[in-house]
């Protein structure tokens, strides 16, 4: 499975209250504008082989990208929420990679945070 896609499986099945929506590569143009919820899209960010002496590959380490655009009346700790957030990625064996500053967004005014995770999927006989 795609590591866009097994991140958005963990984040819709968690118990992160906070955010309401969980998208994958872009955001839907009717959600482009929405400031009344927190969303998050999860993208690709990177992938690299892990190289074995025979020049086969035995892992792959996946990397995605965390965009969280929260809603404009933030009604929560996002600190909190963030430290929850990276803690369930931890326990579900993502590495967290870089947490990049918040910003605001100067067209909606929304607050937004990005993390970037990596899990290493080591690959059976069938798969390399």
């Amino acid at each position: 499975m795609l590591a866009t896609l097994e991140m958005k499986k963990l984040l819709d099945g968690s118990q992160l209250s906070e955010v309401q929506r969980v998208y994958t590569s872009n955001l839907p143009k009717e959600e482009q504008d929405n400031v009344g919820e927190t969303i998050i899209l999860v993208t690709d960010a990177n992938s690299e082989l892990g190289l074995n002496g025979n020049n086969t590959f035995h892992l792959v380490r996946r990397q995605v990208e965390i965009q969280i655009f929260y809603k404009l009346d933030i009604d929560f700790d996002i600190d909190s929420f963030e430290v929850r957030l990276m803690k369930l990625l931890k326990s579900n064996h993502w590495s967290i990679l870089d947490i990049r500053g918040r910003t605001v967004d100067p067209d909606t005014l929304q607050m937004t945070s990005v993390i970037y995770a990596e899990q290493t999927k080591i690959l059976t006989q069938g798969e390399n």
